[in-house]
């Protein structure tokens, strides 16, 4: 028998204490009714109840209900007294809110306190950490391999007409429309690749920190290396229309698109390796060098078998194709240089 289970018992009849199995059980006088107070209730109890006892004895004499208060205005105020507050109202005074360190900044944590300490090094930009610049690359690489893999026809009569002359029938257009805007896909994966391995070794050679962010600064290379392959395009356009034949102008035109995609084929692997196994910034500088040479060289071969087979204007070819293919080249490493130079900061 449990010892609120004899303080209940007492709402009927008195209790007699009782030793049973060694354990003393609550003696009391009179019945629950009667007790109004617990300090009465702990008077019936024995000298020796523990404080569990004495707790156990109280819950169950006293059960103290939900107060309920009246949402009736209060009538019984003095005359010319103003309405009361309500019970729910609770304000704190000024006086208590003011303390000695309210305004240090460390002692209110919904407030930014600044930076404690020196700030140091900041981490390096790499390409390899950035989310967005890595998925664009792997994207890259997805598109490039369906575009080769639909294009192999297309691809096996480009390399032919590298071998073979043009004739005067071989003016007309044999790619398919999608065809054509997948070489339009390799061109502009060469700008980007173009840029994007301009600011990998000029960044690496000169300094990490410029007035712009990381974006705006490759966003800034990406428009200057469009806007000299734009120009270019144009001033070949303009020579091939000034001196040449029409046929002449589409199988150069053709060239140079398949050349650009070639280029931009043959960047992709090595700016892949370079940003995900950490590769020195020699070795994708020496890697570019050389495919820029070896298109170059390629360009230099089509332009004599195109426009300067049957002439003998030397001259007239290394002039065009220094002023077509070198010097646009040469401008674009001054420019990228220039707004390198520009834009960092050297205080």
């Amino acid at each position: 028998m449990h010892l609120s289970d004899s303080i209940k018992a007492q709402v009927q009849q008195p209790v007699v204490a009782v030793e049973e199995n060694g354990e003393m059980l609550m003696e009391v006088q009179n019945t629950v009714g009667k007790l109004r107070h617990p300090y009465q209730i702990l008077r019936t109890l024995p000298k020796d109840a523990t404080p569990a006892q004495q707790d156990s004895a109280i819950q169950a004499a006293f059960h103290p209900d939900e107060i309920h208060y009246s949402s009736r205005p209060d009538t019984l105020r003095l005359p010319g007294e103003k309405l009361g507050k309500s019970v729910y109202e609770v304000s704190i005074p000024q006086y208590y809110k003011e303390t000695y360190f309210q305004s240090d900044s460390l002692m209110h944590p919904e407030l930014n306190g600044g930076r404690m300490g020196i700030a140091g090094d900041p981490i390096p930009y790499l390409v390899s950490n950035d989310s967005l610049m890595t998925g664009m690359l792997l994207a890259f690489l997805v598109l490039t391999v369906l575009v080769v893999s639909r294009s192999m026809r297309f691809i096996n009569s480009q390399v032919k007409g590298f071998l073979y002359p043009e004739r005067m029938g071989s003016a007309e257009m044999k790619e398919t429309a999608g065809e054509v805007n997948y070489q339009f896909f390799l061109c502009f994966q060469t700008i980007v690749l173009l840029s994007l391995s301009s600011f990998y070794c000029l960044v690496d050679s000169t300094t990490d920190t410029y007035v712009v962010d990381t974006y705006q600064l490759l966003g800034i290379f990406f428009v200057s290396v469009l806007a000299v392959f734009v120009l270019k395009e144009m001033l070949c356009w303009w020579a091939n229309w000034t001196f040449f034949s029409s046929h002449q102008m589409g199988v150069s035109l053709r060239t140079r698109l398949f050349l650009t995609s070639f280029e931009g084929v043959l960047l992709l692997p090595l700016v892949l390796v370079y940003t995900f196994f950490a590769l020195p910034t020699e070795i994708l500088l020496f890697g570019g060098i050389l495919v820029i040479l070896f298109i170059k060289m390629l360009s230099f071969y089509k332009i004599y078998r195109i426009f300067f087979q049957r002439k003998a204007y030397f001259l007239q070819f290394f002039l065009y194709f220094c002023t077509l293919e070198i010097v646009p080249l040469s401008t674009l490493g001054g420019i990228l240089m220039l707004i390198d130079k520009l834009l960092k900061i050297t205080y």
